[in-house]
């Protein structure tokens, strides 16, 4: 008897530990895709999905919104490598105004083909990521522990 429970557990221990092992689509966190690891195709198409889902976006639209991103995530991509690196607060100043650009030259080209409930749809979502963003930052400073007391 022993030696069955013992097997058993054997088999289980290793089909979880291979099962664990398999894992070449980015992982799911909490419900939502881990794009930390996915290269920028896939990552402009699950922006894409999730822009349809918001906007109602149609297909032509998509095509557009899904070029667009990919676009804008290509031309990010090596600034957000470098300023992960060692910057100067000048060279930080100048690859976050250029970022910006890129994602100004993304907000003209959506604007340009979605209608004018999805533009202020589409402001909508901005502004609530913005405050999102504030609030995790001020939560973050407001968790600090004062070592100075």
């Amino acid at each position: 008897m022993k030696k069955l429970i013992l097997a058993v557990a054997m088999v289980t221990g290793l089909a979880l530990v291979s099962h664990g092992q398999n894992s070449s689509v980015p992982a799911k966190k909490g419900g939502k895709m881990d794009m930390k690891n996915a290269n920028p195709e896939e990552k402009a198409k699950h922006e894409t999905n999730r822009a349809e889902k918001e906007l109602g976006l149609n297909a032509d639209q998509k095509v557009k919104w899904e070029s667009a991103t990919l676009e804008r995530i290509k031309a990010n991509s090596p600034m957000r490598e470098k300023m992960k690196g060692s910057t100067t607060p000048e060279e930080r100043k100048t690859l976050h105004s250029q970022a910006k650009d890129n994602i100004n030259k993304f907000n003209a080209a959506v604007n340009g083909f979605l209608t004018l409930e999805q533009q202020t749809k589409f402001k909508q979502m901005k502004e609530e990521r913005k405050k999102k963003s504030k609030d995790r930052d001020k939560g973050s400073k407001e968790g600090a522990i004062d070592l100075e007391d």
